[in-house]
């Protein structure tokens, strides 16, 4: 790989638990916290309320002033230098559990829907984060994101017995969005 990307992070190289989750099992168990979106894709976003509110829960699809929270991030890790939280809520799926306002009832992400309807590529209006989870980039860095795991149980996007592949083998294509166009990751972790 090329030294002006980002480094692979050895975690990349792990042996998965499984294999890549299914909606059905996890239920969306990555979207209880929400995630932080670049300023210039929350823009993006709210262009797109009309087309996103039909695939919406209804009482988050009215008001699209509180998808997103108050709150500001700085860092370097967006483009703009400044992210936004997606607002939190009780989903919509009854369960009591707190999620993303962009999770329905039946654990899909509404963004993602809206993008797939206006025939958007991949990852469409669904937020960089959203669509490279459970790889994070991080700092210049290409890595498992353990953390949110470890507080989420069920947030790791695997399943079934053991596998011999490696987290990077399982997550390539989460991992091939970060990194620049046409780079593919190393045999070893630089």
């Amino acid at each position: 790989m090329a030294t002006d990307g980002p480094r692979l992070d050895k975690n990349l190289w792990r042996t998965a638990r499984g294999e890549r989750c299914a909606l059905a099992t996890c239920r969306g168990a990555c979207c209880v916290n929400g995630i932080w979106v670049d300023l210039a894709h929350v823009q993006r976003i709210l262009n797109a309320a009309a087309a996103i509110r039909p695939f919406m829960a209804a009482q988050y699809a009215a008001d699209e002033d509180r998808w997103f929270g108050d709150e500001t991030l700085e860092t370097a890790d967006f483009a703009s230098g400044i992210g936004l939280p997606t607002a939190v809520a009780p989903r919509a799926d009854g369960s009591g559990r707190q999620g993303c306002v962009f999770v329905r009832a039946d654990h899909k992400c509404a963004l993602q829907l809206a993008s797939e309807a206006a025939g958007l590529p991949w990852p469409g209006l669904k937020p960089f984060d959203c669509a490279t989870y459970p790889i994070l980039r991080s700092d210049g860095v290409v890595q498992v994101d353990d953390e949110s795991a470890r507080h989420h149980p069920g947030a790791d996007c695997q399943q079934g017995g053991p596998t011999q592949r490696t987290m990077h083998e399982v997550f390539a294509e989460e991992i091939a969005l970060c990194l620049p166009q046409g780079a593919q990751p190393t045999d070893e972790p630089t």
